[in-house]
């Protein structure tokens, strides 16, 4: 028969159990993404990417136009997604628009709540600081180049001197013979 004291001490551990159990149950389920071609879950970064990826294979003329639609959508609505399509606009490399100074700008403008960050809040940093270094190197080869340009000159100086003191050397030579 059943043994009422032993299912009297197991039965509040069972209960435990399930309401333990039943407190981790998220209150959104997770979106589980298929494999199927039909069912397709995307978020802000997915948004991002996906405009990223058609905008870089646009023709110029297409890509003014884009640029101008963007950043009008910016002046209406200075919203977290308008404002990385503009920055993603702006640092497109090989473009008539690209302007990583008005990147970084944007970047370091947008606004920071006291929430966790969101997709965009983390792309935000990255980019900046992506950019911010970017910005840094190309600083130090745009000095360096003008290093080398004055090591250059100096070079053209130093070798016309040398030239001049063995022109002078072969006219001595020339004289005492």
């Amino acid at each position: 028969m059943i043994d009422t004291a032993r299912i009297l001490r197991i039965l509040p551990a069972v209960m435990l159990a399930l309401l333990a159990a039943c407190s981790i149950i998220p209150k959104h389920p997770p979106i589980i993404e298929s494999s199927s071609p039909d069912l397709v879950v995307t978020g802000q970064m997915d948004d991002m990417m996906e405009f990223y990826d058609i905008v870089r294979k646009q023709s110029p003329a297409e890509l003014g136009q884009v640029y101008e639609k963007v950043k009008q959508n910016f002046v209406h609505n200075k919203s977290d997604a308008n404002r990385a399509r503009l920055v993603l606009l702006l640092i497109l490399p090989n473009t008539s628009i690209r302007d990583v100074s008005s990147a970084i700008h944007l970047l370091n403008e947008w606004p920071r709540d006291g929430k966790p960050a969101s997709n965009l809040q983390s792309f935000r940093n990255l980019l900046a600081s992506l950019l911010g270094e970017q910005q840094r190197l190309h600083h130090s080869v745009e000095e360096l180049s003008q290093k080398l340009k004055e090591e250059q000159k100096r070079s053209e100086t130093l070798k016309s001197q040398i030239d001049a003191i063995k022109s002078m050397e072969k006219n001595l030579i020339l004289r005492e013979l």
